[in-house]
């Protein structure tokens, strides 16, 4: 599937559930910008005379017949040190939609090897592959995160402008970062929220504590 839309869209039509939800971060998001000026078009037939298509071609036929690819071992003691990186915690935006960062990575890093028409993944195979989610990973948090500010803070805003008019406790809210933010996090975020008179709190009875319940005050522009 390939798709193509602004960050401004996106922004707009995202919400903390498909976030959370593990739906955003199945797909890679690559930042893209117009690099020339064409007032008279491009090539019609950019591969005529290249050769590509036919190499194409045959690497395709290969990669059907290419059997198990396994990590070389150079490859292997490379991947060990990288996973334990990706699998690291993030916070907010960039945490959710790095969910699946290693089962992207080695993804890519298998299809970098089938182009070469390796029967096993190289470890320029996989520096490919984390500066491809690496870059991946940043177009992410540049096109949802807003402009300026916290995007714990953003999270939060978006999460509780969609929950009106009931507002989510403070548990909810954690649960919707799916814990990662640490107390002092959450606090920064919901001080800076209230400072600029965005969301309210008030205390509810319950039938153990009393628990903290916030609302935005205002919802986002379309």
């Amino acid at each position: 599937m390939i798709g193509h839309i602004t960050a401004t869209e996106l922004q707009h039509h995202i919400n903390p559930v498909e976030l959370s939800n593990g739906l955003m971060n199945r797909f890679l998001l690559l930042g893209c910008r117009r690099v020339r000026l064409l007032p008279e078009g491009g090539n019609p037939d950019p591969l005529k005379h290249t050769g590509l298509a036919a190499e194409l071609q045959t690497t395709l036929n290969t990669a059907r017949h290419a059997g198990q690819i396994r990590l070389s071992p150079g490859a292997r003691h490379a991947w060990a040190n990288a996973y334990e990186r990706l699998a690291e915690p993030q916070p907010g935006i960039a945490g959710a939609i790095s969910a699946r960062a290693e089962a992207h990575t080695i993804r890519l890093a298998l299809i970098y090897a089938l182009l070469d028409q390796s029967r096993e993944i190289q470890p320029q195979h996989l520096n490919a592959a984390l500066a491809l989610w690496s870059y991946a990973s940043r177009s992410a948090v540049w096109a949802l995160e807003a402009s300026s500010g916290d995007p714990l803070a953003r999270q939060i805003y978006t999460a509780l402008t969609h929950a009106l008019p009931d507002g989510l406790t403070r548990t909810q809210l954690r649960d919707l970062t799916h814990r990662n933010p640490s107390t002092i996090q959450l606090d920064q975020a919901l001080a800076a929220l209230a400072a600029e008179n965005k969301i309210t709190s008030q205390r509810v009875l319950t039938t153990g504590r009393p628990a903290e319940l916030w609302t935005a005050t205002t919802t986002p522009r379309a």
